[in-house]
C-alpha cells in the first residue's frame, strides 16, 4: 500500500471527524508532532490553522490565539494566500473573543489585503466584511455594522440566493444593530424577510440564534404568544451547543419581557439554562449574566432577600471578571511570546536544514540548487539599487591529469583548498558555489569593474602561490586556475543569471584557449558586440 503524504493524512483526518472537534484536535496534534520532526513548515502552518478552527468549534474562546498566531506567523513566509487569509481571519476571531476588537479589525483587514484580486481567496470577502461588522458592533459603532450587514445581505441575495446560512446570518446581524438602536419594528421586519431561509437551516447554533432573536422581536412588538413560541424553540436547541455566548444579550432582553408579563416559569427555565452554561464555561462574565438574570427574576417575583444576595454577589463577580480579562490578555500575550520563540526555533532549524541541503558536503560551498535562490535575491537588489551584478567562473587547470598523477583523494584536497580560498572571500555581497566537479562560480553584487578584476586577480594569485605541486601543468608545474569574469548592469540590460553564467563561462574558456592560468573579462561593445580582455595585472609569475 502506498504511504500517504502528510498533507493527505491531514485531509483524511479532517474528513474523518467533521463533527467531532475534540477527536479531530487529537489527531491533528499527532500530525503536528510529525510535521515538526520533519521540519515541514508548510504543514506546520496548515495544522495550526486547523487546530484553531477545531477550538472555535469546541467553544473555547480563550484558547484560539496561540494556534492562530502561529499559523499566521508561519504562513506569512510561504506563498499560500488562501491559507494565510484564513489564518488572519481566525486570528481576528481570537482577538474578538478576547475583547480586543481593534486588533481583530487589524487582522480582518490584513486578510482582506491578502485576498485582493485572488480567484481562490480562502476566505470570501463577504465573510471578512461580516466579521469586521461584528467587531464594530462590539465597539458600539452600530451604524457601521448595520451598513456592512445590509451590504452583505444584498450581495448574498444577488449572487448566492441559495446560501440560506449566510442570508440568515447577515439578517441576524442587521437585527442586532436595529435593536441596539431600539428599533424593534425594523428588527422584526428583517427576520420576517428571511423566515423562509431559516426553514432550510439544520438544527444549528445559527438557527438557535434566529429563534431567540425572533422571540425578542415578538415580545418587544406586543406579541407575547409568538415570543413564547420562539423562546421554547430556542430552549430545545440551546443545550446541544457548547458556546451560546454570542446571543446572551438578547436572552437577557427576553427574560425582561417575560417578567413584565408575569411569565416567571419561562424566565426561570432560561435562567437555569444560563446558569448551566456558565458552569460549563467557567467564565466570570457568563456567571455575571446568569446571576443578573436570576436576581431580576427574584426581585420581580417578590423574593427581595434572594435578589439582594445575588446582586451583592454580582459585585464580587464583576471584580473577578475584570481580573479574568486582565489575566486572559496576559496569558494571550504569553502565548504569543511563546509562539514567537517556537517559531524562531523552528525557522532556525529549517534554515540550518535547508542550508545543509544546499551546501556541497566536500567543499562547504553552496551547490547549484542554492544558486537560484541566492541569485534571485541578488538580481532584485541589483535592480533596486541600480548596481552591477558580476559573475566569476573558475576551473582547475589540467585537473584530470592531476587526478591521474596524485589520485582522487589528493584531487579532493585540491578542490577543498580552492573552495576555502573562495569561502574566505565571501561576504554579504559575494557568494560562491561549487558549479561542477572542479568548477566554481561566484556572484558579486555592487562591485565596480575594477573591484571585480582585483577580486579575480587575488583569487588566482592565492591559488598560484599555494605550493600545490602539479608536475603535468606546464604553467610552473603547480596548481593553477583559469578564470572568466563579467560585470553587468542588470537594470539597463534585462539579462538573467543564466546570461551572467554564460558570459563568464565564455571568458573562462577564452582563458583556457590562451594557455590557461589566466583571467579574462567578457566586455560589452556597441552594436551587441563583445570582446575578451586579459587582466594586465595577472601576468604569470616566472
Amino acid at each position: 500500500m502506498e504511504k500517504l503524504s502528510l498533507s493527505d493524512r491531514i485531509s483524511r483526518a479532517i474528513k474523518q471527524y467533521p463533527n467531532d472537534p475534540f477527536r479531530l484536535a487529537q489527531e491533528l496534534k499527532k500530525l503536528l508532532r510529525v510535521a515538526e520532526r520533519e521540519k515541514d513548515v508548510y504543514n506546520i502552518g496548515k495544522l495550526n490553522l486547523n487546530l484553531a478552527i477545531c477550538i472555535v468549534h469546541q467553544g473555547r474562546r480563550d484558547s484560539i490565539i496561540p494556534y492562530a498566531y502561529k499559523a499566521v506567523s508561519i504562513l506569512e513566509t510561504l506563498n499560500d494566500p488562501a491559507l494565510l487569509s484564513r489564518s488572519y481571519n481566525l486570528l481576528g476571531i481570537a482577538y474578538a473573543g478576547q475583547g480586543n476588537y481593534q486588533r481583530a479589525l487589524e487582522s480582518y483587514n490584513k486578510a482582506l489585503k491578502v485576498i485582493r484580486g485572488r480567484k481562490k481567496p480562502g476566505v470570501r470577502k463577504i465573510t471578512l466584511l461580516n466579521n469586521i461588522g461584528d467587531a464594530y458592533f462590539s465597539m458600539g459603532a452600530f451604524d457601521k455594522t448595520l451598513k456592512i450587514s445590509q451590504d452583505c445581505l444584498s450581495f448574498c441575495r444577488a449572487h448566492s440566493p441559495d446560501d440560506h446560512t449566510a442570508i440568515v446570518l447577515y439578517a441576524v446581524n442587521i437585527f442586532d444593530s436595529y435593536i441596539s438602536m431600539n428599533d424593534f419594528r425594523r428588527g422584526q421586519e428583517i427576520l420576517d424577510e428571511v423566515q423562509q431561509d431559516a426553514e432550510f437551516l439544520p438544527e444549528s447554533i445559527l438557527l438557535c440564534g434566529y429563534y431567540i432573536r425572533m422571540s425578542c422581536a415578538l415580545y418587544a412588538n406586543g406579541d407575547p404568544i409568538g415570543g413564547a413560541k420562539y423562546a421554547d424553540l430556542m430552549l430545545k436547541l440551546v443545550h446541544a451547543h457548547l458556546d451560546t455566548y454570542e446571543f446572551h444579550s438578547v436572552t437577557v432582553r427576553i427574560v425582561s419581557f417575560q417578567l413584565q408579563i408575569g411569565d416567571f416559569e419561562r424566565a426561570r427555565i432560561i435562567s437555569d439554562t444560563l446558569t448551566e452554561y456558565a458552569e460549563k464555561s467557567g467564565h466570570a462574565l457568563d456567571h455575571i449574566i446568569a446571576k443578573r438574570v436570576l436576581g431580576n427574576i427574584c426581585y420581580a417575583s417578590g423574593d427581595y432577600d434572594r435578589a439582594l444576595s445575588l446582586f451583592k454577589e454580582l459585585n464580587v463577580l464583576y471584580e473577578e471578571w475584570m481580573t479574568e480579562q486582565k489575566t486572559m490578555q496576559y496569558e494571550a500575550q504569553k502565548s504569543i511570546d511563546a509562539a514567537n520563540r517556537e517559531i524562531l526555533k523552528l525557522m532556525n532549524k529549517v534554515r540550518a536544514s535547508e542550508e545543509k541541503a544546499e551546501r556541497d558536503p566536500l567543499t562547504g560551498l553552496m551547490n547549484r540548487s542554492a544558486l537560484v535562490n541566492v541569485t534571485t535575491e541578488f538580481i532584485e537588489k541589483s535592480k533596486a539599487l541600480g548596481k552591477k551584478l558580476g559573475g566569476i567562473f573558475l576551473d582547475i587547470d589540467y585537473f584530470k591529469e592531476y587526478n591521474d598523477s596524485y589520485g582522487h583523494a589528493a584531487g579532493d584536497e585540491a578542490i577543498k583548498f580552492i573552495a576555502k580560498i573562495c569561502l574566505d572571500e565571501e561576504s554579504q555581497n559575494i557568494k560562491f558555489f561549487r558549479y561542477g566537479g572542479d568548477e566554481y562560480f561566484g556572484v558579486i553584487l555592487g562591485f565596480r569593474d575594477e573591484e571585480l578584476r582585483k577580486l579575480a586577480f587575488r583569487i588566482s594569485q592565492k591559488i598560484r602561490a599555494s605550493g600545490f605541486e602539479h608536475l603535468k601543468n606546464p604553467n610552473g608545474q603547480r596548481l593553477t586556475v583559469s578564470v572568466g569574469i563579467v560585470n553587468v548592469d542588470m537594470k539597463k540590460s534585462g539579462y538573467t543569471i543564466l546570461d551572467i553564467i554564460k558570459y563568464s563561462d565564455e571568458a573562462l574558456y577564452h582563458a583556457k584557449d590562451r594557455g590557461r592560468d589566466d583571467v579574462f573579462e567578457y566586455c560589452f561593445l556597441p552594436d551587441a558586440e563583445h570582446e575578451f580582455r586579459r587582466l594586465e595585472s595577472n601576468a604569470k609569475a616566472e
